[in-house]
C-alpha cells in the first residue's frame, strides 16, 4: 500500500464526479446487453435516454426490431415491462425496493451516475483511501454495507464493488473499455456481477449522443390485462 496526498485524491476523485457535466447532461446511448443469470439468459439491442439525473428511459429489442421490454424510472417511481412475458413491475426507486424487485442493490440514481462511470458520493463522505500502481481506491462506508471504487489518474472509473460488512461482494461492476466521445472519456463495455442472481449482465455501447428529441414523455402505458408486481 502506497500513502498519497488527500489533494492528488480529490483531484482525482472530482474527476470522476464531474467529467463532461454528466449530471445535467442528456445522453442517448444505443448497444447490446447480455444476460447469463440463473433464472434470465438472453440477448438483445438497446437504446436508453437519460436527462440529467432527473429521469431516464431503457428499451430492450430482439430480432426484427421486436420490443421485448421496458424500463421507465425517475426520483420518485420506476416501471419496468415485459412485454414479451407480460408482466410489469412498479414501485419506488430506492436501493431497498429496486433491491427486493429484482435483487441488484442501487437506487435509481445509482444506476445512473454508476452508467456514467461516476462515484456516487460527495467527496467528504469518501474514507480510507489509497494508492494501487497508477490507480486510486476509494471507499464509502454505509449502515450496512460498504462501496468500493477503482479510479485511475485520469478519474475514470475502472470497478465498483459493494460489500456487505462482514465482507460478502454484493454487486461488482467492472468497466473494461471507455471510448471518447465529443473529446470525453465515457464507458463503452460494463460487466455487472450480481451475487443474489448468480450471474453477469454484460453491456456494450456501440453509438453515444448528447442530444435527443425530450418532446414526448419517458413513462410508458402498462395495459391493465398485464400482471403488476408492486413495491413502495
Amino acid at each position: 500500500m502506497f500513502s498519497f496526498s488527500r489533494i492528488e485524491a480529490q483531484d482525482i476523485a472530482e474527476r470522476s464526479l464531474s467529467t463532461h457535466g454528466k449530471d445535467t447532461a442528456l445522453i442517448y446511448v444505443r448497444g447490446k446487453i447480455d444476460f447469463a443469470l440463473s433464472n434470465l439468459n438472453f440477448s438483445a439491442q438497446f437504446e436508453a435516454k437519460i436527462v440529467g439525473e432527473d429521469s431516464a428511459v431503457m428499451s430492450f429489442y430482439g430480432p426484427m426490431g421486436v420490443l421485448l421490454a421496458k424500463a421507465f424510472a425517475n426520483k420518485d417511481y420506476f416501471q419496468y415491462y415485459d412485454v414479451f412475458n407480460n408482466w410489469a413491475v412498479i414501485g419506488t426507486p430506492t436501493r431497498e425496493k429496486i433491491f427486493e424487485a429484482s435483487q441488484v442493490p442501487l437506487s435509481f440514481l445509482d444506476f445512473i451516475r454508476l452508467f456514467k462511470g461516476q462515484i456516487l458520493y460527495p467527496l467528504d463522505s469518501l474514507k480510507n483511501s489509497k494508492q494501487e500502481g497508477e490507480r486510486r481506491l476509494f471507499s464509502y462506508v454505509g449502515n450496512n454495507y460498504v462501496d468500493f471504487f477503482l479510479v485511475d489518474n485520469d478519474g475514470r472509473l475502472l470497478q465498483f464493488q459493494k460489500k456487505s460488512k462482514d465482507d460478502k461482494i454484493l454487486l461488482n461492476i467492472v468497466y473494461p473499455e471507455y471510448f471518447n466521445s465529443e473529446g470525453d472519456a465515457f464507458p463503452k463495455r460494463y460487466i455487472m456481477q450480481i451475487e443474489e442472481r448468480k450471474g453477469n449482465v454484460s453491456l456494450v455501447i456501440d453509438k453515444i449522443e448528447y442530444t435527443f428529441d425530450t418532446s414526448k414523455p419517458f413513462s410508458f402505458y402498462i395495459p391493465k390485462s398485464v400482471e403488476i408486481f408492486e413495491f413502495y
